[in-house]
């Protein structure tokens, strides 16, 4: 035995060199190493928003709901949405009207204490009012919006949607 080699000197010097060589960039048919991969093609939100049209769908069903079901859904959905615009009309009518009988909109909270407060044509209820008919009047917009956009990714045709 030599001195400063052990039994596996051999063995392991050439399982280092080995693997020295396969982890080279050249050793892998000898070709430089690759340039980075090309960027992904931009695809628009709107295609992301709808199925391709490879998918086939059963015309019967779309999205858990049939035909009809569809089209109650969104007549119940525009019909609050007209309710709640037509309320915030009426207590903008109401406004109207009250603030007619003198020259200035003055609303104040009851029991405030507030200058004119006492003579106020318009009361802090009808200001309330508005704000819940306002709220209402968001929310159904939103529902809306809610429900188109799970219609779009359901495929549900223009028609079923009326």
């Amino acid at each position: 035995m030599q001195r400063g080699w052990n039994r596996f000197g051999w063995w392991t010097g050439g399982l280092a060199a080995l693997a020295l060589a396969l982890c080279h960039p050249l050793a892998a048919g000898g070709a430089e190493p690759e340039a980075k991969a090309p960027a992904p093609p931009a695809i628009e939100l709107d295609r992301l928003l709808k199925l391709p049209a490879s998918v086939e769908i059963p015309r019967e069903q779309i999205g858990s709901a049939s035909k009809n079901q569809w089209r109650a859904r969104f007549t119940s959905a525009r019909a609050e949405h007209e309710a709640a615009l037509a309320a915030l009309e009426a207590a903008h009518k109401k406004l109207g009207t009250a603030s007619e009988e003198t020259d200035a909109w003055l609303i104040a909270p009851p029991g405030s204490g507030a200058t004119g407060a006492a003579e106020a044509p318009v009361d802090y209820q009808l200001k309330q009012e508005m704000r819940r008919q306002r709220e209402d009047l968001t929310r159904s917009e939103r529902q809306l919006r809610e429900l188109t956009i799970e219609a779009d990714l359901a495929g549900v045709p223009a028609d079923w949607r009326e």
